[in-house]
C-alpha cells in the first residue's frame, strides 16, 4: 500500500477536523442530524427526582438489537452500528453484504455477483459466528447464501452488534450480530378508512455487470390495517474488473412478499409475513472458471412468520414480543470440474433438500422505576435431510466414462435449541448504567442410524458414538457505561459466548467444485470469554466511537486441510482475537460533513502462534458529504483503504497488497423540480473511480492452483450505478 496516498487522506482529515475547532464555536446543525425516533418516549426512565439526568448533546437513534426490545444506542454497552433507511440508499443497491461493507469494522468476503459473506472481527458469517436475524428471528440454515435472499429494497433498516451477544442471542452469536428490519405500509391505520396504492418502489441500474433491478410494491392503510405486498427481480451479467470479465459471476433474483398487520387498538398489533424467492446465481469464488463452474439453479426459500406486540399490557408489563415462523430453503446445485489430472470433466448435480427451520419467541420487558428487565424464551429446530447427487465423468471427446446414480451422500440430521434469557439494565446514578444479562441454553442435535450409501466402517464406528449430542451452555454478561461528563462516556464489557457444532458440522460433507469437505461426529462446542473497553464522545458537530477488545476462544471449530483440496472440521486448542476499532462524524459547516471508520484485527491460534486465516489487516473508510439546495441534493466521495496483508496462515492464504479505492456518490430529491415526484429520490454513483485491481484481504482462495483474478477474487472495478427509489 502507498503510505504517501493514505498520509494524505488523513492529512486532510485532520486538517479539517483542526479547522472546525479552530471556528471556537459550534457548527449549526446541518438537517441531516436523525430526528429522536418516537419510541424514545416509551423507553424514557422516570425520573425519582434524586438526581437531574444530563441530556445528550447528539439524540441517538434507537436499536433493537441491543437487548431485544428497543432502547437508546448510548444506553446500551455493545458497540452497535445502525443503518437506517436513508443510508442504506445513499449507495446504488446491488446486495446486502455490501450494504454492510460500508459498516465499521466489517469486511465483504466475496464468492460472486451475488453471493458473499461478511467478516467481524477476524471471524466469517460463513462459519456460522455471526448470525442474522430478520425481524427479531433467527435465520439459519445456509450461512453460505443467507444474504444473497434478501431484497436490499425490502429493508427498512439494518442494525449490527460487532461482538459477542450471546447472552441474549444464544449459540453462534460469538461475534457478532446483524438484525435486518424489514419495511412495512407507511402511515397510521388508525387515522383513516382503508384504501389501496400503487407504487414503483424501485428501479436501479449498474453498469459492472449490466444489472436492472426493479421493486413494484402495493400498500394498504386504514381501519386498523396496514399491508405491504411487493415484487421484485434483480437481473445481471458477468461482473468486470480491470483484468477482465468474471465468469460464472451472473446471477437473476426474484422474489414475493406480503408484510400484513391488524392493530385493534393502539396498543396491540398482530402481523403475517409471507415470502417467496428464488435465484439462479453462479459461484465465482477460487479457482473459479473454467475450472470449476458451479451454480445455483435455483436456490429458493419459502418463509412464513406470524406475530403479536403489545405494549402497556399490564402495569408491571410494558411490552410483550411473540412470534412463530417456518422457512424452507432447497437448492440445486450444478458443478463441472475441469481440475481431474487425466484432464476428464467431472459433472455433478446435487439436490440440497432443506433445511426446513421452525422457530419462535416469547419476550417480554418490564420497567421498575429507572430500571428496565428484559426476559423470555425463544427456540429454532433444523431439519436437515440428506443431500442428494449424481456424479458423472465424461472424458474430452465427450463419453461417459464413469457413473453414479442419485443418491444420499450423509446421514439426515436435526438440531433444536432452547433458550431461557434474562437481562437487567440499572442506573443507581445519572452517571451510571449497568446492564446485567444471562442466558441458559440446551441443544441436541440428532443424527440418522441409517449410514450414508458407501459409508466406510470407520465413519460408522465414529457415528456410532454420537449419534445423539446434547450440549448445554449458561452464557452472561455484564456491561458499564460511566458519564463523567454528559458529553463523555466510558463503556465496559464483560461476557461469555458459545457455539454448538451445527449439523454440517458433524454430518455435512460432499464435494463442490475441487473442493472435499469429510464429515466429523466428534467435533465439540465452541466457547469463548470476551473483554471491551471503549470511549464515545458526543458533541454537537462531532460524535467518536473508539473501542477496544479481545476474545479468548476454546475449541474453535475450524476446517484442517488434509491435502490442497481435501478438509475436515475439527476442533483446535485455544486463539485469541483482540483489536480496536474506531467510527465517527464531523459536521465541519451546516452543509458538509466527515465520516470515518477504520478497524485492526490480530487473531492468533495460542498455541502453535500461527495466525487464524483470512484475518483483515489495518482498514477503513474516509468519506466527505457535500449537501445543496436545503439538503434536496448532495455529493459524497469517499476512500477506502486496506494494509498489506502479510500476517496469514501460510497452509491457507497468500499475502494480500493494500489498496486505496475512490468513489463518488450524489442523490437528488426530485419533488423539488417536479411535485408529482416527491416521493423519489435519484441516487447515483461510480464506485472504484479509478478503476482499481485489487481484492479484498479476506476473501477466501484455493493454494491448489495459482493466483489469478478469481483466485482468490478481484473486486468489481469502475462501475456505474443509478437508483430511483421512493419512499423518502
Amino acid at each position: 500500500m502507498s503510505h504517501i496516498t493514505r498520509a494524505q487522506l488523513l492529512t486532510v482529515f485532520v486538517a479539517g477536523l483542526s479547522a472546525g475547532v479552530a471556528l471556537g464555536q459550534t457548527p449549526p446543525p446541518s438537517g441531516n442530524e436523525k430526528p429522536p425516533a418516537a419510541e424514545a418516549q416509551k423507553d424514557a426512565k422516570p425520573d425519582d427526582g434524586s438526581a437531574k439526568k444530563p441530556a445528550a448533546p447528539v439524540v441517538e437513534q434507537i436499536t433493537v438489537t441491543g437487548e431485544r426490545f428497543e432502547r437508546p444506542v448510548d444506553a446500551t454497552p455493545q458497540s452497535l452500528t445502525v443503518m437506517d433507511s436513508k443510508d442504506l440508499h445513499a449507495r446504488p443497491l446491488s446486495n446486502v453484504q455490501t450494504m454492510l461493507d460500508d459498516a465499521p469494522g466489517i469486511s465483504l468476503q466475496r464468492s460472486g455477483g451475488l453471493d458473499g459473506q461478511i467478516v467481524v472481527r477476524g471471524l466469517s458469517s460463513n462459519d456460522s459466528r455471526i448470525v442474522l436475524f430478520i425481524d427479531g428471528d433467527r435465520f439459519r440454515g445456509r450461512n453460505f447464501l443467507e444474504y444473497s435472499l434478501l431484497d436490499p429494497n425490502e429493508i427498512e433498516r439494518i442494525e449490527i452488534i460487532r461482538g459477542p451477544a450471546a447472552a441474549l442471542y444464544g449459540s453462534d452469536a460469538m461475534n457478532g450480530l446483524v438484525n435486518v428490519i424489514t419495511r412495512r405500509a407507511a402511515g397510521d391505520p388508525a387515522q383513516q378508512h382503508f384504501s389501496l396504492t400503487p407504487q414503483l418502489y424501485s428501479l436501479g441500474y449498474s453498469s459492472t455487470n449490466n444489472m436492472g433491478a426493479g421493486r413494484l410494491e402495493l400498500q394498504g392503510i386504514g381501519d386498523g390495517f396496514d399491508m405491504l405486498l411487493a415484487g421484485n427481480y434483480r437481473k445481471a451479467d458477468n461482473f468486470h474488473t480491470p483484468d477482465g470479465e468474471v465468469p460464472n459471476s451472473d446471477f437473476a433474483a426474484r422474489g414475493v412478499n406480503a408484510r400484513i398487520g391488524y392493530s385493534p387498538s393502539p396498543t396491540k398489533r398482530f402481523e403475517l409475513i409471507g415470502k417467496i424467492f428464488s435465484d439462479d446465481a453462479g459461484r465465482a469464488n477460487a479457482p473459479g472458471a473454467p475450472l470449476v463452474i458451479t451454480r445455483e439453479d435455483p436456490l429458493r426459500e419459502r418463509y412464513v412468520r406470524a406475530g403479536f406486540t403489545e405494549s402497556q399490557a399490564a402495569p408491571w408489563l410494558q411490552d410483550i414480543d411473540a412470534s412463530l415462523y417456518v422457512r424452507v430453503l432447497s437448492s440445486i446445485l450444478r458443478s463441472v470440474s475441469h481440475t481431474a489430472t487425466n484432464g476428464d470433466v467431472d459433472t455433478r448435480n446435487t439436490w440440497v433438500i432443506g433445511p426446513t427451520e421452525t422457530g419462535g419467541k416469547l419476550l417480554a420487558r418490564s420497567i421498575i422505576g429507572n430500571n428496565v428487565l428484559s426476559y423470555g424464551v425463544d427456540f429454532y429446530n433444523e431439519d436437515a435431510p440428506s443431500f442428494e447427487d449424481d456424479d458423472r465423468i465424461v472424458n474430452k471427446a465427450g463419453a461417459t466414462t464413469f457413473l453414479d446414480p442419485r443418491a444420499k451422500r450423509v446421514r439426515d440430521a436435526s438440531q433444536t435449541d432452547v433458550g431461557a434469557l434474562a437481562h437487567y439494565d440499572y442506573d443507581p446514578t445519572s452517571q451510571w448504567t449497568v446492564s446485567l444479562g444471562g442466558r441458559y441454553d440446551f441443544v441436541e442435535t440428532n443424527l440418522s442410524s441409517t449410514p450414508a450409501p458407501g459409508e466406510s466402517p470407520e465413519l460408522s464406528a465414529a457415528f456410532a458414538r454420537n449419534l445423539t449430542a446434547r450440549d448445554t451452555a449458561l452464557t452472561g454478561s455484564g456491561g458499564l457505561i460511566f458519564r463523567p461528563l454528559p458529553a463523555l462516556h466510558f463503556v465496559g464489557n464483560i461476557s461469555t459466548a458459545f457455539r454448538a457444532p451445527t449439523t454440517s458440522d458433524k454430518s455435512g460433507s460432499g464435494i463442490v467444485g475441487a473442493l472435499n469437505t469429510l464429515p466429523n461426529a466428534d467435533v465439540k462446542p465452541e466457547s469463548s470469554v470476551n473483554y471491551e473497553l471503549g470511549t464515545r464522545l458526543r458533541l454537537q458537530a462531532l460524535n467518536v466511537n473508539l473501542t477496544t477488545f479481545r476474545s479468548d476462544y476454546k475449541d474453535l471449530i475450524q476446517f484442517q486441510f488434509l491435502n490442497p483440496t481435501t478438509r475436515v472440521a475439527v476442533n483446535f486448542g485455544k486463539s485469541k482475537v483482540e483489536g480496536w476499532e474506531l467510527d465517527g462524524t464531523y459536521q465541519m459547516s451546516q452543509n458538509m460533513a466527515w465520516r470515518f471508520n477504520a478497524a485492526d484485527v490480530r487473531a492468533t491460534n495460542t498455541i502453535t502462534g500461527v495466525p487464524l486465516s483470512y484475518v483483515p489487516p489495518l482498514n477503513g473508510l474516509i468519506a466527505l458529504r457535500r449537501n445543496f439546495l436545503v439538503a434536496s441534493s448532495w455529493l459524497e466521495a469517499t476512500a477506502r483503504w486496506s494494509d498489506d496483508k502479510t500476517r496469514i496462515n501460510p497452509t491457507q492464504e497468500r499475502p494480500t497488497d493494500g489498496y486505496e479505492v475512490f468513489s463518488i456518490y450524489g442523490g437528488l430529491d426530485l419533488g423539488r423540480y417536479q411535485p408529482w415526484l416527491k416521493a423519489y429520490r435519484l441516487t447515483a454513483g461510480i464506485d472504484n473511480l479509478m478503476n482499481k485491481a485489487y481484492r479484498s484481504p479476506v476473501t477466501k482462495e484455493s493454494l491448489g492452483f495459482p493466483r489469478s483474478f478469481t483466485n482468490s477474487l478481484l473486486e468489481p472495478g469502475r462501475s456505474l450505478s443509478i437508483n430511483l427509489t421512493a419512499g423518502f
